[in-house]
């Protein structure tokens, strides 16, 4: 299945929301989503990681990864050169 692409921007939004609405993840901030060379079947971006107290970036984490790996399913950013 081909996936859609997306602006770095709306993939920002997207995970800025579901944070928002994640108890787990009070407090804690993503960096924004960067391009990356395609890895076989897989998407061309990465959430490069989470800023914020360490205990809460774990569990925010876990909370996360369901989500993230739809994203990664779903989504690709333009090519970059």
């Amino acid at each position: 299945m081909a996936r859609a692409t997306v602006n770095k921007r709306t993939l920002d939004h997207l995970i800025e929301e579901r944070l928002a609405n994640v108890v787990q993840c009070t407090g804690v901030k993503p960096l924004p989503v960067s391009w990356r060379q395609r890895v076989g079947h897989g998407c061309n971006w990465a959430l490069p990681g989470l800023i914020g107290e360490s205990q809460a970036v774990k569990r925010c984490k876990e909370q996360m990864e369901r989500y993230l790996d739809l994203l990664r399913d779903e989504f690709d950013v333009p090519e970059e050169s």
